[in-house]
C-alpha cells in the first residue's frame, strides 16, 4: 500500500511537471546557480591596487642618469623609458605579420634615448645593463634589441651598470656610437 500511495503522489505531482514548467524551472535553477557562482568568484577575486611610482628610474638608473646628464651638458635632451613602438615604425603589407611584430616591439622599452632638443629627433638609444641582463630571458631580449637596432641602422649604446660613472667616459662612448654631439 505505501508503494501505491507513493506512486499516486508522483502521479499527482507529475501534472505540475509539464514541459513548460520544467523548462522555466530549469532556466530559473540555472540562473540561480550562475548567480551563486558569480557572487562566489567576485568574492574570491584577488584585489588589485594601483598607485604612482616614487621614481621612473631604479636607483641604478638614477645614478647613471645624473652622470649622463652631466656628460651631455644640455646639448641633448634625455628621455627615459621610451617604448620601442614610439621610436620605431612597423610597416608591412601583411597585417598579421605587422601586428605580430608590433606587439613584440610595443611590449619593450629602452632605458634612455638621447634626442635633439628642438625637434626631439632621436640620436642614440642607451641600455643600462645591470645584473638582470644575465638571465636567459633578458639575454634573448637583448639579442632581439641588438638585431632590431642593427636592422634599422640606429645606434644603441650598451652601458654596464656600475657603482659610479665618469661623465667624460660616457661622453666618449656616446660620440663613438653616434658621432660628435651638437
Amino acid at each position: 500500500m505505501p508503494y501505491l500511495l507513493q506512486f499516486g503522489a508522483i502521479t499527482m505531482f507529475s501534472e505540475f511537471l509539464s514541459p513548460t514548467f520544467l523548462w522555466i524551472g530549469g532556466g530559473f535553477l540555472c540562473c540561480l546557480v550562475g548567480l551563486g557562482l558569480w557572487i562566489f568568484w567576485r568574492s574570491v577575486e584577488p584585489k588589485v591596487y594601483i598607485s604612482v611610482v616614487e621614481s621612473l628610474l631604479t636607483p641604478a638608473e638614477q645614478l647613471f642618469y645624473r652622470s649622463l646628464d652631466a656628460a651631455v651638458g644640455g646639448r641633448l635632451q634625455i628621455l627615459c623609458k621610451v617604448r620601442l613602438a614610439d621610436l620605431l615604425q612597423v610597416a608591412s603589407s601583411n597585417a598579421k605579420e605587422r601586428h605580430r611584430l608590433f606587439r613584440k616591439v610595443a611590449a619593450k622599452h629602452i632605458d634612455f634615448l638621447l634626442v635633439e632638443p628642438g625637434k626631439l629627433e632621436p640620436i642614440l638609444a642607451i641600455e643600462l645593463d645591470d645584473s638582470s641582463h644575465n638571465r636567459s630571458d633578458r639575454r634573448r631580449r637583448d639579442e632581439f634589441l641588438d638585431e632590431l637596432f642593427d636592422l634599422v641602422e640606429f645606434p644603441l649604446l650598451r652601458v654596464k651598470a656600475t657603482g659610479s660613472y665618469s661623465p667624460r667616459q660616457i661622453l666618449r662612448a656616446i660620440e663613438e656610437a653616434a658621432g660628435e654631439l651638437v
